[in-house]
């Protein structure tokens, strides 16, 4: 099974019925597993903070949601996290494309690796970097259920390296 696979088998495993994504390259990889999916339902959309409010409407509704999306755009949803996922203590799942970190071989998204998880702490969200050589599956729905427990957002930094 392809890293791509094991995160959406993870998604399952936790019971997500929705993940709404604005796709990367890397996030698109994922996509296209999740519209493999018969259990999730893959919603595209056009902004990062709508995808927040898809997944949270999932999470309303009686589902569970989950958000794909670039690092780059998880610095655009500070404004919908403050005031849609904690105001209302919505459980929303993110997985996050880490580009610049290490292990991105593309120089120019460096600065955007550099500011990840200085911004994930200083917005107080917990979350784990992804290691696709030990349990996949177990990290993704561990993130899941970290979000419904805490009820709340919940993050986890995936790299091209994981999805294959």
């Amino acid at each position: 099974m392809s890293g791509a696979q094991r995160i959406v088998a993870g998604l399952e495993a936790a019971g997500v019925t929705v993940a709404a994504s604005v796709p990367d390259t890397w996030i698109g990889k994922l996509m296209a597993a999740v519209r493999e999916s018969t259990k999730i339902r893959a919603v595209d959309a056009a902004r990062e903070e709508e995808a927040v409010a898809i997944a949270c409407g999932a999470g309303l509704a009686g589902g569970r949601g989950a958000v794909l999306i670039q690092n780059a755009g998880l610095f655009n949803c500070g404004g919908v996290l403050a005031g849609l996922v904690d105001l209302y203590r919505i459980p929303c799942f993110f997985v996050v494309s880490y580009r610049g970190d290490a292990r991105d071989p593309v120089y120019y998204h460096e600065p955007k690796g550099r500011v990840t998880e200085p911004t994930l702490s200083a917005w107080r969200l917990p979350y784990a970097i992804a290691d696709r050589t030990t349990d996949l599956v177990g990290q993704v729905a561990q993130g899941v259920e970290r979000a419904v427990e805490s009820r709340g957002a919940s993050v986890l930094l995936i790299t091209g390296e994981d999805l294959a």
